[in-house]
Formats: C-alpha cells, sequence, structure tokens
C-alpha cells in the first residue's frame, strides 16, 4: 500500500523537537499523527490572532488530545526555492495549553514582544476614574460608620430550618 503523496515541506524549530521529545509518549504519538496530517494535507487548524498582546496572526494552531490540553503551534509559509513543494509546515511549538505556555512558547521563538493592547482591549481592562471615585468613597464612609451590633438570635445553636 502507497502512502498519500506530501502537499506541504515540513520544517521545525530545532526546539519544537526537543518540544516533542519532552512530551509524554501517548503526547508523541498523536502529535506525530497530527502532523503526518498536516503535510499531506489532511487537515488544518484555525489561525491564531492576538492572545493577549501576543501576535500569532500568521499562525495555526493544533489540539493534540481529546482534553484539548496540549497543543501545536505551527505556520504554514512559504517552502525554500531549492524544495520540492511550494509550501511547507514549520512546527514552532508543542506544548501544555495550561496557562497559555504553548502560545507564550511560540512568541519568544518567533523573536516577538507583546504588541500594544488594541483601544478597545484598554478599555475594557482600564478602571473608569469615576468607578474609583466612587469606591473610594464608599470604602472611606463603611470605614468611618461604627459597626452594627449582631443580634442574639445570629449566636443561637439550633440548626437552621
Amino acid at each position: 500500500m502507497t502512502s498519500p503523496k506530501a502537499r506541504f515541506a515540513f520544517a521545525a524549530n530545532p526546539r519544537a523537537l526537543e518540544d516533542l521529545r519532552q512530551a509524554p509518549a501517548h503526547i508523541q504519538d498523536l502529535v506525530l499523527l497530527h502532523l503526518q496530517d498536516l503535510v499531506h494535507g489532511e487537515q488544518r487548524g484555525p489561525l491564531l490572532h492576538h492572545w493577549f498582546g501576543q501576535d500569532l496572526s500568521d499562525c495555526r494552531k493544533l489540539y493534540v488530545d481529546p482534553q484539548a490540553a496540549w497543543r501545536i503551534v505551527y505556520q504554514e509559509r512559504r517552502a525554500p526555492t531549492n524544495s520540492a513543494h511550494r509550501r511547507e509546515i514549520f512546527l514552532i511549538a508543542v506544548g501544555p495549553r495550561l496557562h497559555n505556555e504553548v502560545y507564550n512558547t511560540a512568541v519568544h521563538r518567533l523573536g516577538r514582544e507583546r504588541t500594544a493592547q488594541a483601544p478597545l482591549a484598554q478599555a475594557a481592562l482600564a478602571r473608569s476614574p469615576r468607578f474609583l471615585a466612587r469606591t473610594s468613597q464608599s470604602a472611606s464612609a463603611a470605614a468611618a460608620r461604627p459597626a452594627a451590633p449582631l443580634p442574639l438570635d445570629s449566636f443561637s445553636r439550633k440548626a437552621p430550618r
């Protein structure tokens, strides 16, 4: 039986191959199957965008395991001129999704810095000066008031009904 012809060349960041070696054995097997599907053009991950100020818009991701705890971050890019293929799959990182670890690794390996946040994101993360003034006023007013005594029945030993 012949294997399907590869539609893409394959290249990898050497540290991504080290990621693969460090992964648990069952994850290694799944990653290799996904990479084979990518090279044969049988699978394609969704595009990434900006992740918390990190530009990965030219990268794609694949979920490795059924729990989606592990990810592959890769690029589809033009292959070198001496390649038999016009495009190549370039493996950037393999790693756990936890705490965005794999995405942070990919940004670092691509030599990218955090980008400035979009104005909408800045606005969403910013606190309104009016909100801050209101909360500080209510906090100072609450501190100035004496605490109200608790009713005696709140100290009852009977179980609530």
